[in-house]
């Protein structure tokens, strides 16, 4: 789309990647060309985070798996993920399940954000199985509410805390031990 487009020379043109529709094409290409999604979209307000890095992540998380089973990085649905805040994006789960076949349960505290992520599982139709949403009603608990008698996860993986502004992460209270927020 050439309004995306801004001039690189005379003869050339780039992403702007400072506009974020520019951003939300390119993440869209990458996860269609490299992870099979063939649609995928965020809300406007909504982080539409930066592929590669996510990628990274999921690769290192792998990589952890593999230390504790002789250098293998296991694979299949018997690996199961918890995306504490899976976010409207739904990143991790998309590219874990495609990299290495892993299921997941993305929680977050925003029911906007959890039916954005319903929707790109939706319109891919192979992730249902793999990929499963639940809605944390209470932002001051983070796992309450969420984990099953049942649930046995590999691991648990997480985006660092979001702030609105500096000022919201200073009034954050850093010193809550995890025991309250279960």
């Amino acid at each position: 789309d050439s309004r995306l487009a801004k001039p690189f020379d005379a003869n050339d043109q780039t992403l702007d990647l400072a506009t974020p529709s520019a951003v939300m094409a390119l993440n869209a290409a990458l996860l269609k060309v490299f992870y099979a999604v063939e649609s995928w979209s965020v809300p406007p307000g909504y982080l539409c985070p930066p592929i590669p890095g996510r990628a990274d992540y999921v690769h290192h998380a792998a990589d952890l798996l593999a230390s504790d089973r002789n250098g293998t990085i296991p694979r299949g649905p018997d690996i199961r993920v918890l995306d504490i805040g899976v976010g409207a994006n739904c990143i991790y789960p998309l590219i874990g399940h495609h990299e290495y076949g892993w299921e997941f349960v993305g929680s977050d505290t925003d029911a906007v954000a959890l039916g954005a992520a319903q929707q790109i599982v939706d319109k891919n139709p192979r992730l249902a199985a793999a990929i499963e949403f639940r809605l944390q009603a209470s932002p001051q608990k983070i796992f309450d509410g969420i984990l099953t008698a049942d649930d046995h996860f590999d691991f648990v993986l997480c985006n660092p805390p979001f702030h609105v502004s500096a000022r919201a992460a200073e009034e954050v209270d850093w010193e809550t031990p995890w025991a309250a927020l279960v």
